[in-house]
């Protein structure tokens, strides 16, 4: 077996304990050029992706002033990417990756230009933008396994941590630009603008996928049809390993119970009083807080003991949320909504880095689709809970209640599954 073969090997805890940790520079996996190109290409769709979502919040409220609208748009993302994530999964295993991922770019850019026309005519309504975050959620259940599933075959094994702390940063920085560009935007243009601008960036997207090269036979290993049991596999093997069960779990309870994102126009309008731009800057501020993180993930190499690392970081996150919550401080507010993003980013990054060590390459895609699916479906449901919850007890005690609620859930996993506190990898 060759150095690359070895490299890609899943490891056990008693053979990681044996096997000499690979020094990785900060930004090792960029020196493997397709991986580069598909962080460039992340970086650029996602910035795109980030002023959409945004200005659809602020269009939301905006239109209706109703925390349960804000909520609804949660549902219509993250209930459409829960219930189709498994077929996404498993169409990464059976077709080309690569032209999954052109044909998913640039349907979403037909989308951003509808939101555009519609919102630059002044023809746009709520159920304009329901239908189009239904759309854009179903096209993302396709195209984020596929992307994810690329990155094992584009660096070797030792650079795996690396490669997906890169890959989520980037996305952190385009959380950190696209809001508060969004926000600048809609202040100054219109929200229209903000639409145009992201249509437009998935051109040099779509452009950049046409010259990228995978290793020949990267889906071959997967499935080759498609059935209902093929789609299950995925499912199946997450269920039956209960480091990535628990993992899961605690995942979607936080992000269900403390989905603040949902609830910020509220925050920036009628607690903090600071307009569209200071929504845009609080809607940012996350970002800032995950880079940090990821920074000092990046300068410390590959973290052997991801476990402990989860459960402490989740526990960390879930305080500086209760924290937020209750802030009537803007200065305070972006303090605390930083550390909030930086404790989930390292927790992210451990979390999507053991799924990709545990799951075999030939189902892949599909174990990953399940993740997914909830990683980015639970979010936006948590924007529909939280949006009710708001309506009953306001917007503060709604997220302190969830934070609560979250912490008695994270003893209660740790105190079952008591492995995910002791792996190792």
């Amino acid at each position: 077996m060759d150095q690359r073969s070895t490299d890609r090997a899943p490891l056990g805890n008693a053979e990681a304990d044996k096997t000499p940790p690979v020094t990785v520079k900060p930004w090792g996996s960029l020196a493997y050029p397709q991986f580069s190109l598909l962080a460039g290409t992340w970086f650029v769709s996602a910035l795109g992706q980030q002023m959409r979502m945004v200005t659809n919040l602020w269009l939301v409220y905006e239109l209706t002033g109703d925390p349960l609208q804000l909520g609804l748009v949660g549902l219509f993302q993250g209930g459409t990417a829960i219930l189709l994530g498994i077929f996404g999964g498993s169409f990464a295993d059976l077709v080309d990756r690569k032209k999954l991922i052109i044909i998913s770019q640039t349907t979403s850019m037909v989308l951003a230009a509808t939101l555009a026309g519609l919102t630059i005519s002044g023809n746009i309504a709520v159920w304009h933008i329901y239908v189009i975050t239904m759309g854009a959620s179903a096209i993302n259940v396709f195209e984020q396994p596929a992307r994810t599933a690329l990155i094992p075959s584009l660096v070797p094994r030792s650079h795996l941590t690396n490669a997906i702390t890169l890959n989520s940063t980037i996305r952190h920085a385009t959380m950190l630009f696209g809001p508060a560009a969004s926000g600048l935007l809609i202040d100054w243009q219109g929200a229209g603008s903000t639409y145009v601008i992201n249509a437009a960036l998935f051109i040099p997207v779509v452009a950049a996928f046409l010259f990228l090269r995978v290793p020949a036979g990267q889906y071959a290993r997967g499935i080759r049809h498609f059935s209902a049991s093929h789609m299950v596999e995925g499912l199946k093997f997450i269920w039956s390993t209960h480091i990535i069960l628990a993992l899961i779990v605690l995942d979607t309870v936080a992000a269900i119970s403390t989905g603040y994102r949902g609830l910020m126009p509220v925050f920036a309008e009628d607690i903090l009083g600071v307009g569209a731009s200071g929504f845009g800057m609080l809607m940012s501020a996350p970002a800032v807080g995950f880079l940090v993180g990821a920074g000092i993930l990046l300068l410390i190499g590959d973290i052997r003991h991801k476990g402990a690392v989860v459960l402490v970081t989740l526990l960390g996150y879930l305080v500086a949320v209760a924290l937020f919550s209750q802030s009537t401080s803007f200065a305070l507010s972006l303090v605390l909504i930083a550390a909030v993003g930086g404790l989930d980013g390292v927790a992210t990054i451990m979390r999507q880095t053991t799924t990709q060590l545990l799951v075999p390459d030939e189902i892949r895609g599909r174990a990953t689709s399940v993740h997914q699916a909830f990683a980015r479906g639970s979010p936006s449901l948590g924007y529909l809970v939280m949006g009710a919850l708001a309506v009953q007890l306001g917007a503060p005690n709604a997220l302190l209640a969830g934070s609560a609620f979250a912490a008695v859930v994270l003893v209660v996993v740790g105190l079952k599954w008591r492995e995910v506190l002791s792996y190792r990898s």
